[in-house]
This record gives C-alpha cells, structure tokens and sequence, in this order.
C-alpha cells in the first residue's frame, strides 16, 4: 500500500502572491449571490486561483474574507 499523506503548502511548488498579481488573468469574473456555504466559497477562491480567474464578487447573504471557514478551505489560495 502506498503511503499517503497531505502535502505541505509549500511543497505545492505555488507561484507566489507577488508573482500572482503580475501574472495575466483570464478575463472571467464569477458571482456569488447567496451563497451560504462558507465551504463553497473558499472552495471557488481555491478555484479560482488555480484558473487565474480576474475577478469574484460576493452578493447577497455570502460570507466574505476573512473568515476561518473561508481559509481553512481556499488555504494557499491568492488574492
């Protein structure tokens, strides 16, 4: 059986927040309305980091950063 553990976020090889920031993102802005599930939200900034998405906006009744649920889901995540 192979020997499986959770990786470190820096063993992730991450590009970092600077390099983040200077990179070109995809012109794709996601919404978020209503969004209850603080597990979902960070889930998308998760998601959104990896596609290097422009932009997310958060409407309604949506939990925004920061917020101990939001992090521990989109932990590594850029802003």
């Amino acid at each position: 059986m192979t020997n499986r553990r959770k990786l470190q976020v820096e063993e992730l090889n991450r590009i970092s927040i600077q390099e983040f920031q200077s990179v070109e993102k995809i012109p794709l802005t996601v919404v978020l309305d209503n969004v209850r599930s603080q597990h979902n939200i960070g889930s998308v900034f998760r998601t959104g980091d990896a596609f290097r998405v422009e932009e997310i906006i958060l409407c309604g009744i949506t939990a925004t950063p920061p917020n101990v649920e939001i992090h521990k889901t989109a932990l590594g995540a850029g802003s």
